[in-house]
């Protein structure tokens, strides 16, 4: 297997045959790896795969069977065939199986790979697009906040009027409460409703790929940059951008986002050429600013200019009259997309819920919600379902002393298991509970198979 992780797949039964495109693909610039027959090629396929090239007639599963099933399982996957000189009958059953293009046997090396190449360009456009669609809201999304509060209905009126300006907004509050969901209320009262809204996490990747990702590239900017690519700015052009917890927003990309914010431009990486931007930015935080700018990872003119219109959400354990609403919410929305009867919550349930301080916040709620629903009989939460945290007293002696006599390992896995349902699965900010980086959470989830 090669180095890097390999993005072509050969499968052929001739070894011969194998081995000169193994070497040609390399020349290439592709990274192959073979197969024998059709199974061996399934076996194979990994997200990071961009091409299959197969043979129509191979042992044990031929390639019209593997290509059907790789039409199920991988149907983004550009799959080139391979078919004799006579057999354009089965060329076009390939086609139609959803094979992408065909090549007859003997083939010229030169038209394989220039076949092979566009088919590749074709697949990392194709994943570009549903990485953008993926981060673009639909107009389906549900924009509606249950507030039976009187924080919440003030804190709705507050949002329905901010909606109206173009002015920044920093939405606050615990991990959970909400700031997602509210960043897109906002941006559906605004009259930039039928506009992109655009989400970027900042935590989510390394600081080259978020320079990309935000402000786009051009063609040779950096080692892959193989064509231009538009950013989230340009992608959120008329709407609004959400930059989810902009306190991870690495110091040194902060002076190209303050300049988007001061003039309304900026550079794609790579780029000389000055480009307007027309985008309202939302931005996110559970974290204590003072504590960034004084340790100098945050500028504090930055600061100043995301906070213009500041908007905290309120925890879930300050507002225990939305406590059942909210859950009713979900189990509604989960019965929708499992097309099955309305589910409810009785009352030992429902009084299970009121008195617990969902330290987790809604997204916590909502979780135990989908949990608890898989497992309930008669379309109906009761108080067994609800499983997780909510059985648990947060600092009962009884439970402290059942860390004697446990391994370290098992200390630090029931720690992570914890710390990740309090935050609803949200990665960074269990690490930042655990005070660890993000990467050593993902490593240690891995070691401890979580």
């Amino acid at each position: 297997m090669p180095s890097l992780p390999y993005n072509l797949i050969i499968a052929d039964d001739d070894e011969t045959i194998r081995s000169l495109l193994t070497l040609k693909a390399t020349q290439y610039g592709l990274h192959p790896i073979t197969a024998s027959n059709g199974k061996e090629a399934l076996e194979l396929m990994r997200d990071h795969v961009d091409l299959v090239l197969l043979d129509l007639h191979m042992p044990e599963m031929d390639g019209f069977t593997c290509l059907e099933k790789l039409g199920k399982s991988h149907p983004n996957v550009p799959v080139i065939v391979l078919s004799g000189e006579n057999e354009a009958s089965a060329a076009m059953k390939a086609v139609k199986l959803g094979a992408h293009d065909y090549i007859t046997k003997p083939f010229d090396l030169n038209h394989l790979f220039t076949t092979l190449r566009n088919a590749k360009r074709l697949s990392k456009v194709q994943k570009e697009n549903q990485s953008l669609k993926d981060s673009i809201s639909e107009e389906s999304t549900p924009t509606d906040i249950i507030a039976h509060s009187d924080s919440m209905r003030v804190l709705l009126k507050k949002a329905k009027k901010i909606a109206q300006l173009d002015s920044s907004i920093l939405l606050t509050g615990e991990s959970g409460t909400g700031k997602g969901v509210m960043a897109r209320f906002i941006h559906s009262n605004s009259p930039r409703a039928n506009k992109p809204f655009v989400t970027v996490s900042c935590p989510a990747l390394p600081r080259e790929l978020l320079e990309s990702e935000l402000f786009g590239h051009e063609k040779g900017a950096f080692t892959g940059a193989l064509k231009q690519r538009i950013g989230k700015i340009e992608a959120a052009k008329g709407g609004t951008l959400f930059l989810d917890e902009i306190g991870d927003l690495p110091i040194d990309l902060q002076p190209k986002l303050l300049n988007v914010l001061q003039d309304k431009k900026f550079h794609r990486v790579g780029g000389e050429k000055e480009l307007d931007c027309d985008v309202r930015i939302i931005t996110a935080t559970n974290i204590n600013f003072k504590e960034k700018i004084a340790a100098k990872e945050f500028r504090e003119d930055l600061f100043y200019r995301i906070s213009v219109i500041p908007l905290e959400l309120p925890a879930l354990r300050s507002r225990p009259a939305e406590i059942i609403p909210l859950a009713s919410h979900f189990l509604s929305r989960i019965a929708k997309q499992r097309n099955t009867p309305a589910i409810s919550i009785d009352e030992d349930a429902s009084n299970k819920l009121i008195q617990y301080d969902w330290p987790g916040n809604v997204r916590q709620l909502e979780n135990l919600m989908e949990r608890a629903s898989a497992f309930c009989d008669d379309n109906e939460v009761t108080a067994e379902d609800l499983m997780g945290s909510i059985d648990q007293e947060s600092s009962s002696p009884a439970q402290t002393s059942h860390l004697a006599g446990m391994t370290l390992a098992d200390v630090e896995k029931l720690a992570i298991e914890q710390t990740l349902e309090l935050c609803g699965g949200n990665k960074a900010e269990s690490a930042r509970k655990l005070g660890i980086s993000e990467k050593s959470i993902y490593n240690k989830m891995k070691r401890l198979e979580l």
